[in-house]
């Protein structure tokens, strides 16, 4: 018998991106990919107790559920979308398409209300399901040198070469090429009149950002990353991307001789 467990929500979040659609692929893209998560009344009798002493720490990982999954076939090999239609394994991927559909958010703490969190650099759609929150240590979270003692490097037989009391040994990272780099990604520009679209908009609609600046800046981290699908990228001629970012209604195009994209029209929803 196949063994199985399940899980109780600790809350759900309420997020910048009210849609799938532009929601970063990503941690810590944007900060201004605000969100707050506030614990469920129904997992402890005081939830703002569980919360003490979090904000001492800047950041924070969330274990979360992709509900927005569609179908429950499962595939060995995925398409990531910098791939352009090439397929990998989907554990060397963050594909959200996974056997246990669970997601995994680096945030940065921005303060904690009570029995609420509130955070930035999310990759979160409004509404997920967060199973649990563990703050972020990173003499155990990050990859470090290893102070190595001189009794180990005579053990090791490095002790002539190395003429010292203690020896670093570098601790090696590596991602392959086709995660991409944050240096490729797409330039971004507003047209004329997403510039006067951008002046129309009331600010004190907004829920998440505090100026048309940081509109500005949102809508550019969102696209800069190309949010765009492999199937967009590839079979659809139009060019065209929408999205909704606190409010407002986002509408973007690829264009080719810039190998970027132009925010077209930028209209607050009603």
């Amino acid at each position: 018998m196949a063994e199985c467990h399940s899980y109780h929500p600790i809350g759900h979040i309420k997020s910048i991106f009210e849609t799938k659609n532009g929601t970063l692929r990503q941690s810590g893209l944007s900060e201004y990919a605000r969100a707050s998560l506030t614990i469920n009344k129904t997992i402890f009798t005081n939830p703002d107790h569980s919360l003490e002493n979090l904000s001492q720490f800047s950041h924070l990982w969330l274990v979360w559920v992709f509900h927005q999954n569609q179908g429950s076939a499962v595939k060995a090999k995925v398409s990531p979308p910098r791939l352009g239609g090439e397929r990998v394994g989907v554990f060397s991927t963050r594909s959200p398409h996974r056997p246990a559909n669970i997601g995994l958010t680096l945030a940065r703490l921005e303060r904690v209300q009570g029995d609420t969190v509130h955070m930035s650099g999310v990759d979160m759609v409004d509404g997920t399901p967060v199973l649990d929150i563990k703050p972020y240590i990173p003499q155990y979270d990050a990859p470090h040198n290893r102070t190595v003692s001189e009794k180990d490097v005579e053990l090791s037989t490095k002790a002539d070469e190395a003429g010292a009391e203690e020896v670093i040994e570098q601790t090696e990272t590596k991602v392959p090429k086709w995660v991409g780099d944050p240096e490729e990604n797409l330039s971004v520009i507003f047209s004329s009149r997403a510039e006067k679209d951008l002046e129309k908009i009331d600010i004190s609609k907004f829920k998440w950002l505090k100026s048309r600046t940081e509109m500005r800046s949102a809508v550019r981290d969102v696209l800069s990353s190309d949010p765009r699908s492999v199937y967009r990228k590839t079979k659809c001629s139009d060019r065209m991307y929408f999205t909704s970012l606190d409010t407002v209604h986002v509408t973007a195009w690829y264009d080719p001789d810039i190998d970027g994209m132009e925010v077209l029209r930028m209209k607050q929803e009603i």
